[in-house]
């Protein structure tokens, strides 16, 4: 493990900018358990628009990543923008939301008390979704991995049936801004730890622009599960990848088992359109394979698939670069996102989070003040991404303690140049 600690540069620091890339890192717990969340999203009940859900969850996951300020806010606006959706489709009534299901249960006097409260009903169509993450779990049947982050250490479980909800806390708020005070309802959540530190620690990375084109036509399952295959042929050096289960494959290429009136759908025919579905990933994505179908156990015909990934080689020495990247990126989002949360709780005391600016935070993290707590700071953030192991010795602890003087010294002298520039 190399000693020296990437340093967050005081230029990159006063902009506070994270990668703009339009890549989305999502949980692997989530790809690898995505016939769960087909499941939890009831595909292929016409009450229920799965394409929207997983719209949200990439989102989360991307706003998460880029959003230093706002990730723990769903503003419907900039999700519209992000992931193409209207503001009118997002508005609109869902036919059968899950809150009224739950409202039906409780009592007459719960029903009144709700509705003279004013307290919200999360009638419409990107309400109804958030709600759904909100009170389904996860079910994680195949096995789960988790990072759980702490001052102390970080541990890893990993077993089967694990369940989770991807929001714990869900809020409905009105923010008011600019000159003439226009209000914007937003949504204040708060992510499931585990599923947070997944986002830093156990993730593949995707292609947001990818995952929105394919939407439509469902085949974006496909794509995160081809991506995750992907990943294990790098990792064992090995460029082929064997698809067993015929309808698990069906599933991920949105391949149903029997037409609208009921009539079954040769499975020949279902063959060919998985076949269509693995074309269209190779024309629409960066993806580089070939495939051809095989006889699995059990089968008669070959309706098992084999996947080849090409050029194998380059593919490992790319990866290997994208991991030394990202280490670099991460560990800027992890420092700047843990120096915000350090300044909100203990600097800011009771002020409301959603009105503590971006110039609020870097007034204090380019002032020469509380050197201890910054530099603390900074060491648990090194720990979260390179690991505890590679400070335990003094030279290790002695290089990060070195960074962060470099770091805290330029913060602080590019202040003053900064102010004398703009008194001359």
């Amino acid at each position: 493990m190399n000693n020296d600690a990437p340093i967050l540069s005081s230029k990159d620091s006063k902009n506070l900018s994270l990668p703009t890339l339009p890549l989305i890192r999502v949980d692997r717990n989530i790809i690898h358990n995505l016939d769960r969340l087909f499941d939890l999203f009831e595909i292929g009940n016409d009450s229920m628009d799965d394409n929207l859900l997983r719209a949200v969850i990439y989102y989360i996951c991307f706003n998460y990543q880029h959003n230093l300020f706002t990730y723990n806010t769903f503003d419907p606006h900039d999700f519209a923008k992000e992931m193409r959706y209207t503001m009118a489709y997002l508005r609109a009534k869902h036919p059968q939301p899950l809150f009224l299901e739950d409202f039906k249960k409780k009592t007459a006097e719960e029903q009144e008390y709700h509705l003279t409260n004013g307290l919200p009903c999360y009638a419409n169509n990107i309400e109804n979704a958030l709600y759904t993450l909100l009170k389904k779990e996860v079910l994680f049947n195949y096995g789960a991995k988790f990072f759980n982050n702490t001052d102390r250490e970080v541990t890893v479980t990993a077993h089967k049936n694990m369940r989770m909800f991807i929001l714990r806390s869900l809020e409905v708020t009105t923010l008011r801004s600019g000159r003439t005070r226009q209000s914007k309802t937003v949504y204040a959540m708060e992510l499931d730890d585990r599923f947070i530190h997944n986002l830093t620690k156990y993730f593949i990375r995707s292609n947001k622009d990818i995952l929105i084109e394919l939407r439509k036509s469902k085949l974006d399952v496909l794509y995160l599960k081809i991506l995750q295959q992907k990943e294990r042929a790098i990792f064992a050096k090995e460029p082929k990848v064997f698809f067993e289960n015929f309808e698990s494959l069906c599933r991920w290429a949105g391949v149903p088992q029997a037409k609208k009136n009921g009539e079954n759908i040769a499975p020949k025919k279902r063959k060919q359109l998985v076949i269509n579905a693995f074309n269209t990933i190779r024309e629409r994505t960066d993806l580089d394979f070939t495939f051809t179908s095989a006889i699995a156990r059990e089968q008669r015909f070959p309706y098992a698939f084999t996947l080849h990934f090409n050029n194998m080689e380059a593919q490992i020495a790319a990866k290997d670069s994208e991991n030394k990247q990202d280490m670099m990126n991460l560990f800027d989002e992890v420092l700047s996102r843990d120096l915000f949360a350090f300044f909100k709780s203990y600097k800011c005391g009771n002020q409301n989070p959603f009105f503590i600016t971006q110039d609020n935070l870097l007034q204090w993290m380019f002032t020469d003040c509380d050197y201890e707590e910054k530099k603390q700071v900074y060491l648990l953030a090194t720990a979260k991404i390179f690991g505890k192991e590679a400070m335990q010795t003094k030279s290790g602890l002695f290089s990060r303690e070195k960074s962060f003087d470099y770091f805290y010294q330029n913060a602080i002298r590019d202040k003053k140049i900064s102010h004398v520039s703009h008194l001359t």
